[in-house]
């Protein structure tokens, strides 16, 4: 009994934190990321299959989780984190924070399936072939998924910057 309580404890130690990652991203609230990531593990437990892959099955229970969140609730930002920095300078700290926003938004024009992909691929560094069986389609769908959703944020974020740049030269005027 012992043994599997601590075989547990690994799961639970080694994939948590990613888990919680995983959901504070596309949620942005601490403590409903700590509520949820705890249900993933309590499902897990209640799970009649064993998985074949370990990682992807949590990142498919927590997905469930997150979509059961949306359809209950008003989508909230995702990507909120909480950046902690050795710098002092209040300018560089607004600008962070302003860059932070413009990303956030843009992300959040995505559509579902592709801000999880890059939400997995650039945030939680699984490769192509985790992600497919997170969200339990083809390999080549998840690169069509990310390679839609990086050429929609570069074409968002380019036109925002281009719509700064403009009111900036008018400002100087």
């Amino acid at each position: 009994m012992s043994d599997a309580l601590s075989k547990l404890g690994e799961v639970y130690d080694t994939y948590a934190p990613r888990i919680f990652r995983y959901i504070y991203h596309r949620l942005g609230d601490q403590s409903l990321a700590e509520d949820l990531t705890s249900e993933v593990f309590v499902r897990f437990l209640h799970a009649r299959v064993a998985p074949d892959h370990l990682a992807a099955f949590l990142y498919r229970i927590a997905h469930n989780l997150i979509v059961d969140y949306f359809r209950q609730n008003s989508p909230a930002q995702s990507l909120d984190e909480d950046i902690q920095s050795d710098y002092d300078d209040p300018a560089y700290l607004a600008e962070i924070e302003m860059e932070r926003v413009r990303l956030r938004r843009a992300v959040n024009r995505l559509t579902p399936e592709q801000q999880q992909v890059i939400v997995l691929k650039f945030l939680e560094g699984l490769s192509n072939e985790e992600i497919a069986r997170v969200i339990d389609k083809p390999v080549g769908a998840v690169k069509a998924l990310q390679h839609r959703g990086l050429a929609t944020l570069r074409d968002l974020l380019g036109a925002e910057l281009r719509r700064d740049a403009q009111f900036e030269a008018e400002r100087i005027k």
